[in-house]
């Protein structure tokens, strides 16, 4: 486990999910980490371009408190880094009144913030915009790293790629089909 984790951006991390499971996290602008579709069982990690590796999801993260999942900080020399643009859509969390949830499909500012966000799409319905619900993250910080965890467990062990917290705000929806055995 690392002792102190410095906001850098680019910076890649060993993510330790069980004795014999592995994958990798970087750190983008604004405290927006993407969680990729690689693992291993040992954690020793050399010459992978993350360029060339399909992207998970991009989350808002308190970097912090995944001191508990983060094991490592891997140099650029072992892991290349992800230079593909991040994304930008994202789901805003919408509160039309009490116990009444939705969301906007938002874009985010050119410095990756909510602030100045642009609404693509206001008030997604479950029935018209499921893929739109599936696809994009919501645009709120995760500071739990068991929930982290969680869903990147789910997706090596499954292959569904899913957030729970998703069904606070949509409760009629399911998760997605594996995308991968």
């Amino acid at each position: 486990m690392l002792k102190k984790i410095v906001w850098s951006e680019n910076s890649i991390f060993n993510v330790k999910l069980s004795e014999n499971l592995f994958t990798l996290a970087q750190m983008r602008c604004n405290h927006l980490m993407q969680f990729f579709d690689v693992s291993n069982e040992d954690g020793a990690w050399s010459g992978v371009d993350l360029n060339t590796v399909p992207e998970l999801f991009s989350i808002y993260v308190a970097e912090n408190k995944l001191k508990p999942i983060l094991v490592e900080k891997i140099d650029e020399s072992r892991v290349a880094p992800n230079l593909r643009p991040a994304p930008k859509l994202m789901l805003s969390l919408r509160i039309d009144g009490p116990g009444e949830f939705g969301a906007d499909l938002i874009e985010l500012s050119d410095t990756y913030s909510v602030d100045g966000k642009k609404i693509v799409k206001q008030k997604l319905s479950s029935q018209e915009d499921l893929d739109s619900i599936r696809r994009y993250e919501l645009a709120g910080m995760v500071g739990d790293p068991n929930k982290i965890k969680g869903r990147l467990l789910r997706f090596f062990e499954s292959g569904v790629n899913w957030d729970d917290s998703k069904y606070f705000i949509f409760k009629d929806i399911r998760p997605p089909h594996a995308i991968r055995n």
